[in-house]
């Protein structure tokens, strides 16, 4: 377990938290409320905003989180917030010490099943440790690596509160589908999490009555390495589908790679197998049919060739697929917009990832990978990229090294976003265009970006024998109400070289939210929803809210 170096250390951090009104356990001792939440990470900066400006008294919060010693990341499996009960929260939390612990591992599928059956979870456990069982990260900020090694010290088991989840609940459970989440191992015990069931349906049916409230929208992306990045521009310049102006790696609105939903559809699917299947009609060369490994065109991108397949002998270039873990949102969503999975009879499936947890992933095509965290997604890419093997998932040696890789994944649109518009920083990895239509927030606004998907918080309408239940779903109601909120989302969404994107709200919220005409990205509020009848369906096609204020700014081209 790491500690904070000398006591002096300790306890000029804890006199400096404390001049910020900041509680802290061992300063302030034990919270007036705790409340557990799980479930998606995706709106991490727009929870992080709301409980700093809605939940939170000015100056008062303290936050934890945990760090993968795997990956590094910071706060990707759990959080903790303590803070003072802001005034607005009225009677019985406000100046109320208050503690809201957050757990995203797993994703928004142990946002549903745990609170259905009443199955405690691993949650991140800050009572009663000292400031030395911590590192400083920042002002009001501490940090801690956790593994299997100190699991038992700073997590603890309870049954959430509430559950975060970045699509409806209901899509989710899907008996028998890939989206029917699955048990992930305890840090505690290495075994998976005890009675998951295997064959709930509906949130409706279960034996407690549920809330769901809406919390707005989230854009997603499909991203691709960046070697790959480079070889469809070169591609699409040669096939006359990008300006022959664009440069080689710059990463503007205008510069950016396309591919249209049905070739997403199809990788999404295991149907493309390798890169070379993909071809060009090349318009600068004759009309001469190439593939993307064509050395014109890798010449053309300034990369070379990536790791070919070694085991059948064909000596193809293998697609390199990332999905995510059953029961992650941001692969729900995906099936659902691009194969109508599972919500339409003979739906395709997405590819199989069973195949590819043997060293030899040559054995078949396309290699498939399933990281079980959203910031693991990009670490995936950049093993794939660079011929790395960071997470385990990139097993075939290559030289001094390993395989490198032409990867595709599936995440949420706002990541790696310190790239510049001449495609310099970040990490080595670029979202793309689908349909032409870069993943901004005005792009989904004009219904002309389809990858997205509203989601909810939900929790017991009662809860016996919890005498704070009702300040509880009260605090667990401002936050739903705070995510779904313009206002939020103007302040924490991000910007890309090739635009804004992020959180939204709806004009479908029963709060009667106004687009605007042109769309601002102050104020993101779109026209269109998944809601129909009062309920979200993330499996059917988004729809103009038909009472929307103002009318729709679409692009008819």
């Amino acid at each position: 377990m790491k500690k904070s170096n000398t006591l002096a250390a300790a306890i000029a951090l804890l006199i400096g938290s404390q001049a910020a009104n900041a509680l802290t356990p061992w300063a302030d001792g034990a919270p007036n409320i705790t409340i557990y939440v799980s479930g998606a990470v995706a709106q991490t900066k727009a929870y992080s905003q709301v409980v700093s400006s809605a939940l939170a008294s000015a100056n008062s919060v303290d936050t934890f989180n945990d760090v993968d010693p795997v990956t590094g990341s910071v706060g990707s499996r759990w959080t903790a917030h303590y803070f003072t009960g802001n005034t607005a929260l009225g009677s019985g939390l406000a100046g109320k010490k208050i503690l809201l612990v957050r757990r995203t591992a797993g994703g928004s599928g142990y946002g549903v099943i745990p609170l259905i059956s009443d199955i405690p979870l691993e949650h991140l456990n800050i009572a009663g440790l000292p400031a030395t069982a911590w590192l400083a990260d920042g002002t009001q900020a501490w940090k801690q690596t956790i593994g299997a090694d100190n699991a038992s010290t700073y997590l603890t088991k309870k049954i959430s509160d509430g559950g975060m989840i970045a699509v409806d609940p209901n899509i989710i459970l899907k008996p028998g589908t890939t989206n029917y989440p699955d048990q992930q191992p305890e840090l505690m015990t290495g075994a998976p999490e005890p009675d998951w069931p295997l064959n709930l349906t509906s949130v409706q049916s279960s034996k407690n009555k549920f809330t769901v409230l809406p919390t707005g929208g989230l854009v997603y992306g499909v991203a691709v390495t960046l070697d790959l990045y480079k070889v469809l521009q070169a591609a699409q310049k040669r096939a006359g589908s990008l300006a022959e102006s664009v440069v080689i790696g710059n990463y503007g609105e205008t510069d950016m790679p396309n591919l249209n939903r049905n070739i997403v559809a199809s990788l999404l699917a295991g149907k493309i197998g390798a890169w070379d299947q993909i071809k060009i009609v090349d318009k600068t060369d004759g009309d001469t049919v190439k593939s993307l490994v064509d050395s014109s065109i890798l010449a053309d991108a300034g990369v070379s060739a990536p790791y070919k397949e070694s085991t059948t002998g064909s000596n193809l270039t293998p697609v390199a697929l990332a999905l995510r873990n059953n029961g992650a949102a941001t692969s729900v969503i995906a099936y659902s917009v691009f194969l109508n999975y599972p919500g339409t009879k003979n739906a395709f499936a997405p590819a199989d990832k069973t195949a590819d947890n043997a060293v030899d992933e040559d054995a078949s095509m396309p290699i498939v990978k399933e990281p079980i965290i959203i910031s693991d997604t990009g670490t995936l890419l950049k093993d794939w990229q660079n011929g790395t093997n960071v997470l385990s998932f990139n097993n075939v040696v290559d030289g001094l090294g390993f395989a490198k890789r032409w990867g595709i994944a599936i995440n949420t649109a706002d990541k790696n976003n310190t790239v510049t518009a001449t495609g310099t920083g970040g990490d080595p990895w670029r979202y793309i265009k689908i349909d032409g239509y870069a993943p901004t927030l005005e792009n989904v606004s004009a219904g002309v970006y389809s990858y997205w998907a509203e989601g909810a918080v939900l929790y017991r309408a009662n809860k016996a024998g919890d005498s704070q239940w009702a300040l509880k779903t009260k605090l667990m109601k401002t936050l739903a109400d705070s995510l779904g909120s313009p206002a939020i989302a103007g302040t924490v969404n991000t910007t890309q070289a090739w635009g804004k994107t992020g959180t939204f709200a709806t004009t479908a919220d029963p709060r009667g939210f106004t687009a605007s005409i042109p769309f601002n990205p102050s104020n993101p509020v779109v026209p269109f929803s998944h809601k129909n009848n009062g309920v979200v369906h993330t499996e059917i096609v988004p729809v103009a809210d038909g009472a929307a204020t103002g009318g729709l700014a679409v692009q008819l081209k």
